[in-house]
């Protein structure tokens, strides 16, 4: 649904061949280790989830145009993750990262489950970069993120291996 679960494969596919020690290492200071990414999008999710149960249950109808999500994998433009989404070292293994994600993923689909198509598109709450997005946009978007955090810990992978 939405593209949800192949990104997510992906990502864990990725995270089946990282080590413990590889997981925790930080490329540069002020750089995520791995288990921090994980953390981070554990945490996303987390907001989002909550974000748009808020706007089920309080929102107004209104509509936002379509953005196009698909663009959050471009690396180019760095983004700063606002401070609710910021790691804090919550996660110690990447099984607790790992079981973090699932409980995150399984309350995504519990409430989006049952709801039908107009209602998601009706509701509206704003992205730091996109602006306004739509329920529906914002599922989408979980799965985008997660595949550009999926880029960035390639990245730190080869960093520690250079």
């Amino acid at each position: 649904m939405y593209g949800l679960d192949e990104k997510r494969k992906e990502l864990l596919h990725f995270v089946e061949e990282v080590s413990e020690q590889e997981a925790s290492v930080k490329p540069e200071e002020d750089r995520w280790s791995i288990l921090e990414v994980l953390e981070h999008l554990y945490l996303m999710e987390q907001l989002i989830v909550y974000q748009i149960n808020q706007a089920l249950k309080q929102g107004d109808t209104q509509q936002a145009t379509e953005k196009p999500i698909h663009k959050t994998t471009n690396r180019d433009y760095k983004v700063e993750a606002p401070e609710a989404v910021r790691p804090k070292g919550e996660f110690n293994t990447l099984n607790e990262a790992k079981e973090g994600l699932k409980k995150t993923r399984e309350a995504t689909l519990f409430l989006i489950h049952n709801k039908d198509e107009e209602t998601l598109q009706n509701r509206v709450f704003p992205h730091p970069s996109f602006g306004d997005m739509n329920l529906e946009q914002w599922v989408e978007f979980i799965g985008w993120h997660e595949l550009r955090h999926l880029d960035q810990m390639k990245e730190v992978k080869a960093h520690i291996h250079a």
